[in-house]
C-alpha cells in the first residue's frame, strides 16, 4: 500500500504545477483551494491523508513571494528570468488587488496566482500564426498550439482552439525537422549539403539541377508567409534564399563557414529583397500613384519598410515618366509620389509589375526595361 511521502522535496512542485494549470489573474487560489487541488492531482501519492497541508502551502508561498517573486519591485525582469510570475493579491470588493496594498491594516485573506511571461495578445499572435501556416501537417499544429495555449491555459478555456480540419497541408512537411537541423549548423558555423526541389505536376518534390550542393548558412527567417534559409553565394558573392519547405535532405559538412554576417539585421534583408529575390541591393526610383482610394502607401511600406524615402513628385518628373500633368491627376483627386530606396532589383521588378497600374519605374534604365518587357510579354496572351 502507497504511504505518505516525506514530503519537503515535492512541495514547491505540487503548488506550483496547481498554479500554472488553475490560476490566473482573474482566477486567484486561496491557500486551501491549492492545498485541494494538490490532492486531487497527486491525491494517488499517499493513502494517509492529505498530501500538503495548509500551513506547508502558505510558508511555502510566503518564502516565494517574499524572496523570489516581490511583487512591485522588478515584475518584468524576474518574470523573465524564470519564465513566470508568482503574484500574492487579496480581494477588495469584486475585485482582487496587491497584497502589499493592505499594509497596516488588519491581515485579509490572501490568493495567489501564477502569470506567464508570455502576455495574452503574444499567446493569440503565436498561436494563429501557427495555425495559418500550410507547410505544417496537422499534427504539427496540434502539437505546438497544445503547447503554446499550456502556458496560458484559463485565458485561452474560452476561446477558439484550433481547426486545422480541411486546410490545404503537406503531411509530410519537414519544415520542423529541417529549422532545427538548419540552426544547429548555423550555430556551429558550418557549411551544410541540401537538396533544394521543385513541384512537378504530380506535386511531388523533385530535385534541382545541381543539386545536392554545399551552401555556407547564415539565417534562417519568416518573410511573406514563409521560412527561408538565407546563405553565401561564393561565386556571385551574395546573399541567396532557400524556402526551407522545398529542402529534402540536410547534411552537416564540417567545413568553417567563411562568410561572416556578424551584425545582420534580418529585417532590413527582407526589406531589401521583396519577395525574398536574392542579389546586391541598388538605389532604385518608383513613382507610385496614390488615388486617396489605393492606399499605396500601405503597401510600399509592408514590402520596403519605413526607411524608403518618399516625397511628392515634382511637376517635371511626372510628365516626363507618364506623360501627364500633375495640375490633371489632381483634378482626379490624384497625386504622384516620388519613392527613394535600396533593394535588390528582381524582387522590385516582380513588385512594379503586379502594381503596374499605380507603380512606375523611373530608374535603374535596366529595371525599367525590365518591367516594360514583362508586361509586353504578359500582354500579348490577352490579344486577339
Amino acid at each position: 500500500m502507497a504511504t505518505k511521502p516525506d514530503s519537503s522535496r515535492l512541495n514547491t512542485f505540487y503548488i506550483l504545477y496547481v498554479l500554472a494549470n488553475y490560476s490566473d489573474e482573474e482566477h486567484p487560489l486561496s491557500v486551501s483551494d491549492i492545498g485541494k487541488r494538490v490532492d486531487e492531482e497527486f491525491g494517488y501519492l499517499t493513502a494517509t491523508g492529505p498530501l500538503i497541508s495548509s500551513d506547508t502551502v502558505k510558508r511555502t508561498l510566503e518564502e516565494l513571494t517574499e524572496k523570489i517573486f516581490v511583487s512591485g519591485i522588478d515584475d518584468e525582469m524576474i518574470s523573465h528570468r524564470f519564465g513566470y510570475f508568482i503574484y500574492c493579491v487579496m480581494k477588495q470588493g469584486e475585485r482582487f488587488v496587491p497584497y502589499h496594498a493592505a499594509e497596516g491594516k488588519q491581515a485579509p485573506k490572501k490568493y495567489y496566482y501564477y502569470e506567464s511571461s508570455l502576455k495574452t495578445g503574444e499567446i493569440i499572435t503565436l498561436k494563429d500564426a501557427v495555425e495559418t501556416y500550410s507547410f505544417f501537417s496537422e499534427e504539427d499544429i496540434t502539437d505546438i498550439v497544445r503547447k503554446i495555449i499550456k502556458l496560458r491555459p484559463l485565458s485561452f478555456s474560452r476561446r477558439r482552439y484550433y481547426d486545422a480540419a480541411g486546410e490545404d497541408r503537406d503531411e509530410n512537411s519537414l519544415l520542423l525537422m529541417n529549422i532545427e537541423e538548419l540552426n544547429e549548423i548555423i550555430h556551429n558555423r558550418n557549411c551544410a549539403q541540401i537538396m533544394y526541389c521543385y513541384y512537378d505536376t504530380d506535386k511531388k518534390l523533385i530535385p534541382r539541377d545541381g543539386y545536392p550542393k554545399t551552401i555556407e548558412p547564415i539565417h534562417l527567417m519568416w518573410s511573406n508567409g514563409y521560412y527561408y534559409l538565407l546563405a553565401y553565394n561564393e561565386k556571385y558573392q551574395t546573399i541567396v534564399s532557400f524556402r526551407v519547405d522545398r529542402i529534402t535532405d540536410i547534411e552537416e559538412v564540417e567545413i568553417e563557414n567563411t562568410h561572416r554576417v556578424e551584425q545582420f539585421n534580418p529585417v532590413q534583408y527582407r526589406h531589401e529583397h521583396p519577395i525574398m529575390f536574392g542579389g546586391k541591393k541598388e538605389r532604385i526610383v518608383l513613382l507610385c500613384r496614390d488615388t486617396g482610394k489605393n492606399y499605396i502607401m500601405n503597401m510600399i511600406v509592408d514590402v520596403f519598410g519605413k526607411k524608403v524615402k518618399v516625397s511628392e513628385a515634382s511637376e517635371e518628373l511626372v510628365k516626363e515618366v507618364t506623360g501627364h500633368s500633375v495640375g490633371e491627376e489632381r483634378e482626379q483627386g490624384k497625386r504622384w509620389l516620388k519613392v527613394v530606396l535600396e533593394a535588390a532589383v528582381g524582387g522590385v521588378e516582380l513588385w512594379a509589375t503586379q502594381y503596374c497600374n499605380d507603380c512606375v519605374v523611373v530608374s535603374p534604365e535596366e529595371l525599367r526595361i525590365s518591367v516594360k518587357e514583362r508586361l509586353e510579354r504578359g500582354l500579348r496572351f490577352y490579344k486577339e
